[in-house]
Order: structure tokens, then sequence, then C-alpha cells
């Protein structure tokens, strides 16, 4: 069949669109009520679509092991698609039409929707903008464009939200707002979650922001646990973004350090301070080290591994801010061989640092 679609109506009549389709058993979801959808791939022109329909509605394509011709029809409130094929092992095949509503059109003409193309009409039969669908905004006091409906539909910005986020406190969101927070999930629940803590001052960007980063009431709750009943949300968002978490907090209770302030937490996980950072260089005798001093370290790459090579030629007892001197002026493990080889032996480690730092000058004056 020769697909076409003709891009308006003859006369009252709304034109058809013929087109070929296809499915395979393993395209297919689960909503939240655990049902079964399968999603059929349609090809008009040069357009793909996808048509989402119950497996319970079109049993045969659900069933991995039919076979045969297969003729089914799919029924939206803007037309009718009507299927012919047939399908094996799980596959199927063939070619559609879809006849548009005319009833459809002229109900949304009193919606405010006058003026529908047939490609309109194709556009809202796959999404399945229904009448009801749009009297439920305007029921909501809005207003959608032909794309706003499409992509409200398509995020979940339903009316109902629109209505359940109103109840929030949040007023009448735009529709990219609403889109906005399906996509992030904001949902009403989450919204009720950050009041009851104590969180009343909430934005939509605010609440958009504290998703996008994880701050949930759940963490929230955690970190109250954790010795930050009173942070601002702005504190948790820079927590969530720095992985300032419950596990990393206790770990480093463990290890003694506790009650650790929030800028002394963040710091830490800016620089990579770790508990298994800290436990290497305790191993090593750097006990109890301070907060400041860990991150130094970390900073001039005074590793443990750094501190073992310093000992293996012959300076292991040196203090952190000589190991952090060491470091800035380049004094290493193979440095100190190189000037060992040439005769210059136990050195102190100033010495070292000073002959890092004037080299040859400073080996001919001695």
């Amino acid at each position: 069949m020769v697909a076409c679609a003709l891009p308006g109506f003859v006369g009252a009549q709304p034109a058809s669109i013929h087109g070929t389709w296809h499915s395979d058993t393993s395209n297919y979801w689960n909503r939240n009520d655990n049902e079964r959808w399968l999603s059929i791939q349609l090809e008009r022109d040069d357009s793909q679509n996808s048509l989402s329909v119950p497996a319970r509605d079109v049993p045969s394509l659900a069933d991995e092991s039919a076979s045969g011709p297969v003729h089914f029809t799919v029924r939206r409130d803007a037309g009718t698609y009507t299927f012919d094929g047939s399908e094996r092992n799980g596959r199927g095949a063939g070619e559609f039409v879809f006849a548009p509503d005319p009833a459809y059109i002229t109900g949304m003409a009193g919606l405010g929707y006058g003026g529908l193309s047939t490609e309109d009409v194709w556009r809202f039969a796959t999404f399945d903008i229904t009448r009801d669908y749009v009297t439920g905004f305007k029921n909501a006091g809005y207003t959608p464009d032909r794309d706003e409906l499409i992509k409200t539909r398509i995020h979940g910005a339903t009316p109902a939200f629109a209505a359940q986020v109103k109840q929030e406190g949040l007023g009448q969101p735009s529709i990219d707002d609403l889109v906005k927070m399906r996509i992030h999930g904001v949902t009403p629940e989450f919204i009720k979650g950050m009041r009851d803590l104590g969180y009343s001052d909430l934005s939509i960007d605010k609440l958009v922001q504290l998703r996008i980063h994880g701050v949930t009431p759940d963490y929230v709750r955690e970190m109250a646990a954790n010795g930050f009943k009173t942070a601002s949300l702005d504190r948790l968002v820079q927590f969530r973004i720095h992985g300032v978490t419950p596990e990393f907090i206790k770990s480093f209770s463990d290890l003694g350090y506790k009650d650790l302030d929030a800028d002394e937490l963040v710091k830490m996980r800016i620089h990579g301070v770790t508990p298994e950072f800290v436990k290497a260089l305790s191993d090593l005798g750097y006990k109890n080290v301070a907060i400041d001093d860990l991150v130094k370290m970390r900073i001039h790459g005074v590793t443990p591994e750094f501190i073992r090579q310093m000992r293996d030629v012959g300076y292991g007892k040196e203090g952190v801010d000589q190991l952090v001197a060491f470091r800035i002026h380049g004094v290493d493990a193979e440095f100190v061989r190189d000037l060992q080889s040439h005769g210059f032996k136990n050195l102190s480690a100033e010495d070292l640092v000073d002959a890092s730092i004037h080299g040859r000058r400073w080996i001919r004056t001695r």
C-alpha cells in the first residue's frame, strides 16, 4: 500500500491516513498498576510514530507463540485505527488506516480548538488527547495550545496533576512549570513531604532543584539524625552536589572525627579526603590529623604511597608541614636517591628542600 496523508479535509469529511505498522512482543513496559502495554510502530510517508496500547486490547500481539493473519482496531477519541497484517514468532506487521472522527473535530472546535487539520487530529489520536482531557484543563483554568496539549500528555502533566499541585499551595503553575515538575519528579507527595519537615517556602524552581540533586525527605531526615536538623535547603543541595551523605559522616565518626561542621565535610569531599585515606595515614602513624591538614595533604599529593617512598630513602618521621613542603618543591624519593648518588647523604629535610629550590648552584657550594 502506498502511504499517504492528506493535509486537510475533503469537504466536511476528515481525510483518512494510510501507512504500515510493525510490532514486537519484546517492545513493552508496565505502567504503575503493572498493566502491560505494547508499542506499535507506525510509518507513513517519511514519518514514524509509536502507538501505545494495553496488551489486553491486542492479545494476539502480546502472544509470542501466535502466528497467522491479524485484524484489530484501536479506538481513540480522535478516531479509529484499523490494522491488517500477519504475525509470527512474536512479531507483527502490516498496513493500517486511521479514520478521524468528525464528532471529535466538532467537539474540539467547541472547546476552542477549531480548524484542526488531519495532521492535528493524527497527533491528538497518537497521544490520546481526548475531549475530556482538554475539558479538564479548561476547568482547571488552563488553555494549552496544541503543542502544549501533547507535551503535557507525554510527560504526565495532566489536569489532575495540576489540581493536586494547586492543593499543595503552589497556586497555578504554568504549563511549562507543570511539565518541568513532572520531568524531574516533583510530585504532590514530595511537596507535602518537604513541607512536613518544616520547609514551607518552596518555589517550583527550588523544588525542581531539590529533585535534580536528590534532596528527598528521607535524605533530610537522615542528615538531621547526623547533626544537621536545621540545615538550609541550599546547604542540603550543596551536600548532595559534593556527595556528603549520612554514610560519609558516620564513617568519619567511626574514625574519631565527630561533630564535623558543614564546611569541613564539603571541603573534605571536594578534595578527596576519604575514610580510606585517613585510615591509611593512621596506619603509617599519622593519627588524629586535623581536617585542614588532611585537606592540605590531599591538595599537594601527600599520599600514603608518597610517605612510604620517602621512608624508604630515610625520611620517615617528617610532620605534615614538612611533607607538604617536599611535594610543593618537588622533593621525592627519586630526587633524594639522585642526591645520595652524588655523595649527599644524611641531609636534613630543610636541606632537601633548599637543594630542590636552588639545584646545581646549591650542589656547587657544598
